[in-house]
Formats: structure tokens, sequence, C-alpha cells
């Protein structure tokens, strides 16, 4: 078994386009959250909130060389995302595969079939493909000297909100049974339009609540309401140890524990008694080979929904004991929302942050505690802290759960 490491990243989210800015803005408790009415969507739309990327920086469609199909800006996300990374890889280093949490799946069959029944002529609709994007970035690894990815290791996930931490996950499986030395992870989700905000406005997910918008996600308050639709690319390059070390690369981290299960509980509903998230818990951290005291901080999936806090921390609770009080807790959907397929990764970013500089991102906004959720969520701000290995939850809509632990990079 192979040892798997993370040595580069790149990331599109609502409060930064790069790593640096990304990073300096997670630790400042800035808020990425913006009222969208009479700009992204009507006046009087009845959801005021989306934690929206500023895309003014981001080459266009035509820049990028790639189709617009949709009116989503998922695969400029993508790309620039993936591109900070290409940008920085040493010519002709050999990548294995992608592996990419995507939205689409079967919206696009079922869009596409819809259409053609519409249209038959409209042949355009052939060419849309969920994997689109992970040709694209395969195409541009090999034309860049980086190798040719076989088809079958250019994977598309959609677990919902899960789909981020699995694709990681995913990779971390290939890798570290050395059917991989290198794999390119990338997530993304771009849905801060009318049709996606109404589909969870619909489901009531999403606060509507009259305040600022940079209050509008508070995880783990009493007053929470909801959560704020988010809009995030991310992009990691997995390696073994090995091959990284080969190469002379930086350590950012370690990958060093995955579980990933699902329960089918109810479409959007967790179970009441958190079986299955307790045990995706438990499972990787059993899989890191650690005790569940060896955990220095947990990122929560932490949404801002008035379920999903209260289980979320049950959960910890049932799986740490007494422990639970004394690990520190955040939630970075209170700075940049909830960005659904592209969370996990994006989180996973935020924490291999964390472990490098020794701090922990707040969870802002958590003003009024839930005496429902009494964890220590780090409500006072950044906090410095002593980090080796932090466990993130990512739990999707159908009772989806990915779990990963990450090892600081030089222990």
């Amino acid at each position: 078994m192979h040892d798997v490491v993370v040595t580069q990243y790149g990331i599109v989210s609502p409060i930064g386009n790069s790593i640096p800015e990304f990073e300096q803005r997670m630790f400042a408790g800035e808020s990425g959250i913006v009222d969208v009415r009479g700009s992204f969507v009507g006046k009087d739309f009845p959801v005021p909130f989306g934690a929206v990327v500023d895309d003014s920086a981001i080459p266009s469609a035509e820049e990028l060389n790639i189709e617009p199909y949709t009116q989503t800006h998922g695969g400029r996300y993508s790309l620039y995302a993936f591109q900070q990374i290409l940008d920085q890889l040493p010519k002709k280093l050999p990548i294995d595969g992608i592996v990419q949490g995507t939205p689409a799946g079967i919206f696009f069959e079922v869009v596409r079939h819809s259409l053609r029944n519409y249209n038959p002529d409209a042949f355009i609709w052939d060419e849309i493909r969920a994997e689109w994007v992970v040709e694209i970035i395969a195409d541009r690894l090999k034309s860049s000297g980086h190798g040719d990815i076989p088809p079958q290791y250019q994977i598309s996930v959609n677990s919902a909100c899960a789909a981020g931490g699995q694709a990681i996950g995913m990779a971390y499986r290939f890798l570290q049974s050395g059917r991989m030395k290198r794999c390119l992870v990338t997530a993304v989700d771009a849905g801060a339009w009318e049709s996606q905000l109404m589909n969870f406005h619909l489901l009531h997910t999403l606060t509507v609540d009259d305040l600022p918008a940079h209050a509008a996600s508070r995880p783990f308050a009493k007053s929470r309401s909801g959560f704020v639709k988010g809009e995030a690319a991310a992009a990691l390059l997995l390696e073994t140890r090995e091959a990284a070390e080969e190469r002379g690369a930086e350590i950012l981290a370690e990958v060093c524990g995955y579980a990933f299960n699902s329960d089918a509980y109810r479409l959007t509903d967790g179970r009441e008694d958190n079986l299955c998230v307790v045990k995706a818990m438990e499972d990787a951290i059993a899989d890191a080979g650690i005790e569940p005291g060896s955990i220095d901080y947990i990122n929560a999936h932490g949404t801002s929904t008035q379920l999903n806090d209260r289980l979320e921390t049950q959960a910890i609770k049932k799986v740490f004991g007494q422990d639970a009080y004394r690990i520190p807790v955040s939630s970075l959907k209170s700075q940049i929302g909830h960005p659904t397929v592209a969370a996990g990764a994006v989180e996973a970013i935020a924490c291999m942050l964390m472990l490098q500089r020794q701090r922990i991102a707040p969870t802002i906004n958590l003003t009024d505690p839930d005496p429902e959720c009494d964890l220590d969520y780090v409500s006072e701000g950044c906090r410095d802290a002593t980090l080796d290995f932090v466990l993130s939850n990512s739990f999707g809509f159908g009772g989806q759960n990915a779990c990963l632990v990450f090892k600081r990079g030089n222990t």
C-alpha cells in the first residue's frame, strides 16, 4: 500500500480565485455571500442570497476554447482551477487519471433525451455529456506532454454534496493500490442561477431571511434557517509519496483515510439515528490507522440547516464521546455558502491550508449558539492550533456520505 500525498492545487471560489487570495480571506473570516436580486436573478425573486464567483478575471469560454453549451460557467471554472496546476507542472510529468465531481450525470441524460424528442435535428445535444470537461482536461494534458489518459481513467462522479470528497477518495484508492502514480481531481458546481435556486427553494433548504447577505449562512446558530447556494471549483494533484519525493515535489498534505457509504433513507433528510454518517466517520478514521482521539480538528459539513447541523453534532458526539467537546469544529460554508458538488474538494484544500499554517478558519455568524449544537465551533475568529490529523465531512442528498482524513505533510 502506498502513501498518498497532495502536491498542488487550484481554486475558484466566492472568496478568491487563487490559493493566496482564498487563504487570506478564509483565515480573515470574510464572507463571499451577496444579495443576488436585481443582478443574477429578478428583483422580486424569492431567494435573496448566493455565494457567487467574481469571474471578471477568469477567461471567457472563447478564450478557453470551449463551447458555452449551457448558461452555467462550470467549464470555465473547472479549467481555470486546473490551469493553476498545469502552469506549475514540470514538463512531461505523466498524469495517469482524472476523477471529477460533477453536477451533471443523469441531468444531462434527461435534458438530452427530452430535447432529442422535441427536436431530433438538434444534433448538438448528442455532443453534450457529463464528462466533456474531463475530456477537455485530458486533451490539454496530452497536448502539454503529460501523457494520454485512457478513457477508463477519465471518470465523472455525481454523489450530490458528497461528490467532491468522493472524487478525492476514489483517486486516493487508485494511488494507494498502485494502479496509478498521479491522479488529477477536479470538482465544480456553478449553479447560483434561477432554476437551481428555485429547485432548492422548493425543497425548503435555502434561507430567505431578511438580513445582511454576509450574515445569511450561520451554521450551528439557533437562528439558522437554511443554506446559501454557492458555486466553486477546485483541482488537486494527488501522487504516491514515492512519485512525489522522486521529483522533489513539495508535499502539502497527506490523504490518509477515506470512507464512503449511502443509506438511501430519503431524498433530502438524513437518518435520525445517524447510523451511516457515524459509520463513515469511524471508517475513515480507522482507514487512517489512528484512534478517534488523534483527530485535532473537524471540518464539518455544517450547511446551516436546522436538521443537518443538529444531526452532525449528534454524530460527532457518537464517534468521539467526551472527546467531542475537546476537538475544534468549524464550517467553511459560513463563508462560502454551499457549493454542493464542489464542497468536499474546496474544503479539502481549506483543511490542507489549515494543516500547513497550523491555524483553524472560523465559523462566522455564530452569535446565537443553539443549545443542541454545543461543540467548540471556533466562532471567535481564526485560532492557532497544533494540527496533525483533521477530519473532513461531506454529506449529500440521498444519504451519500464521504469522509476524509488528512495528515500534516511533514509528519
